[in-house]
């Protein structure tokens, strides 16, 4: 037997996939989150060492089976030391390649070899894919930097709003009560401002800073009855299709594949995308994924010489969701 794994290593969770040379899926299984950034070199080498067991245990297969091996993950463009050792110790006789988590998201909504993606979940980023290797990035700099629509964007201008009506320097708005129900903050006084805003201070100072991220539901929910959180959403969007505008030489033709938590959860907001690169000049087709596992499988097939086509990379799909189902 010469088996492929595919592992889709994110910040949340860490996806393991066993198939043949055809896509056919044999094994899959869900671990803990798997990114050497997020996580650190040895908790991602052990999570991707246990989910590979559980989807090996799942076809029926040994790790001596395995051909080939690939991990889409952020920040993979470099090689990170140590992050193969748990397959190593598994018994996974082959190296493990690396590939970029963004052309993961970009080969699970196509066959295509060129086009673009964009990605808004607790950062944001695109992509312009030419002959299947990136070309040309935009955004995706961080909290500090940019990720202008993604998650983290989005809770921020949530909290600073929320902070401004309570403080009385911004206008009223809906997001406050929402926010300090979510936050856990203690009602007492609904009077007493000073209150509210210390005890919301104190919380949202202990999480650390990506983890704001978790608010950016709460725009959404109110986007249709508040103007400050439809103004949030409204905002994120422009800051998305800027993005992707700005990506140099992008084929306005070619397919754009649009994935991670926000975009994905959010029709709304992938909607109001459209929209503006519709308007901008964008005709090709604008596809929605859940995540990059189907992409990372494509990548693992055609690093071996696997040629996928439009008929392939359907059956792929189905493959792959039928062992989800079964997992």
């Amino acid at each position: 037997m010469d088996l492929f794994l595919t592992l889709d290593a994110g910040g949340t969770s860490t996806r393991a996939v066993v198939h043949d040379a055809t896509g056919t899926c044999l094994g899959y299984a869900v671990g803990s989150g798997g990114n050497p950034t997020a996580s650190g070199v040895e908790t991602a080498s052990a999570t991707m060492r246990s989910t590979t067991a559980e989807a090996l245990e799942h076809a029926g297969a040994q790790p001596k089976h395995v051909g080939h091996a690939l991990a889409a993950m952020a920040g993979s463009t470099v090689r990170l030391a140590g992050v193969d050792d748990g397959l190593r110790a598994l018994g996974v006789p082959v190296p493990l390649h690396l590939g970029s988590d963004i052309e993961a998201m970009f080969f699970s909504g196509t066959a295509a070899l060129d086009g673009a993606a964009l990605v808004s979940g607790t950062g944001a980023a695109a992509i312009v894919v030419t002959n299947g290797t990136t070309t040309a990035r935009s955004d995706g700099r961080g909290w500090l930097l940019g990720d202008a629509g993604s998650g983290y964007w989005i809770a921020h201008h949530l909290v600073r709003a929320v902070t401004a009506d309570l403080d009385h320097r911004g206008p009223r708005t809906a997001l406050t009560d929402a926010l300090l129900s979510a936050a856990g903050v203690a009602s007492g006084r609904t009077d007493d401002k000073d209150a509210l805003l210390d005890q919301l201070v104190s919380i949202l100072y202990a999480i650390p800073t990506p983890g704001i991220a978790r608010f950016a539901p709460l725009a959404f929910d109110l986007a249709d009855s508040d103007a400050v959180a439809e103004d949030i959403v409204q905002t994120a969007a422009e800051g998305l299709a800027d993005t992707v505008l700005a990506l140099p030489s992008a084929d306005r033709s070619a397919p754009l594949v649009v994935g991670g938590s926000v975009l994905f959860h959010q029709p709304g907001l992938r909607s109001l995308v459209a929209e503006l690169l519709r308007g901008s000049g964008w005709t090709g087709p604008v596809n929605a994924v859940s995540d990059g596992t189907a992409g990372a499988m494509s990548m693992n097939l055609r690093s071996a010489g696997v040629v996928i086509d439009e008929s392939s990379h359907a059956r792929m799909l189905a493959s792959l969701a039928d062992v989800r189902t079964r997992s």
